[in-house]
């Protein structure tokens, strides 16, 4: 009796897996026998589809309106200078043809906020809402040799 429980305990238990595999290849041939293995043609189904008024161009989104302020009023897009008033006219158009246009407004550290003030007024009247203000942190000002730098 205690030779039969040696033994027992010797053996170790194992998953027996040729069964789970078998059944496996028997469904990827199933499968593959039910299947139609051909190219569909789209004049096959019978589709209306919708219509609509006015459809917008599925074109990408504009980029953003770089404005560099250069002086009290006075703002540069590009190459081109322009005042306030020139601005405002020259963002309206711009939010004519992309209701969603984006602006990004550049200046230096030392900037007047009136400066800014103005240049997100002249945004507001021409009734664009995407305003982006980008800075950059002291520790990056500091590696690039900055006016913060030592």
């Amino acid at each position: 009796m205690l030779c039969s429980s040696r033994q027992a305990q010797d053996e170790s238990p194992f998953i027996n897996m040729t069964p789970m595999v078998d059944v496996i290849l028997c469904l990827l041939v199933f499968f593959m026998a039910a299947t139609r293995l051909y190219d569909w043609d789209e004049s096959e189904f019978a589709v209306k589809v919708p219509e609509v008024a006015d459809a917008a161009p599925l074109t990408a989104a504009p980029d953003d309106v770089v404005v560099n302020v250069v002086a009290p009023g006075k703002v540069a897009i590009g190459e081109a200078s322009y005042d306030l008033d020139g601005l405002s006219a020259l963002l309206r158009r711009a939010r004519a043809r992309y209701a969603n246009q984006g602006v990004m407004i550049r200046g230096g550290a030392s900037l007047a906020y009136q400066d800014l003030a103005d240049v997100l007024s002249a945004c507001d009247s021409a009734g664009i809402r995407n305003v982006r203000l980008p800075v950059r942190s002291r520790d990056e000002s500091k590696q690039a040799g900055g006016p913060d730098a030592p």
